[in-house]
């Protein structure tokens, strides 16, 4: 909290669940709230599908640039990963999915490797 600016304080301190977390101590809890209004804007409660589904777009969307420097790029990757996270969002590939990209390789009997 010390590092947060005021209005972000004020928007800490009015979230419903943050005197709980302050009678309890739990400073990931609070760290969490901080988190969520900073990567959301404190629209996450207002309209979440939306903001689910851009924050799934934009990771899914990320390309490094062409001068873009690979430890900058990872940079980005992690920081709209851990958007993505705060969002509540999980990604996977089902299974039928990976062997539908293995049939386009021309794969057709896999492996488990």
């Amino acid at each position: 909290m010390s590092l947060c600016d005021s209005e972000t304080k004020h928007q800490v301190e009015s979230a419903a669940a943050y005197k709980e977390l302050e009678e309890d101590l739990d400073t990931i809890g609070i760290l969490k709230v901080i988190k969520r209004l900073v990567y959301t804007g404190h629209t996450h409660e207002l309209n979440p599908r939306h903001n689910r589904a851009l924050a799934h777009m934009n990771l899914m969307n990320l390309a490094q640039e062409r001068f873009q420097d690979i430890q900058e790029f990872r940079d980005q990757y992690i920081a709209m990963k851990k958007v993505c996270d705060e969002l509540g969002l999980h990604f996977g590939r089902c299974e039928s999915d990976a062997k539908a990209v293995l049939a386009k390789k021309g794969v057709t009997n896999p492996t488990q490797e």
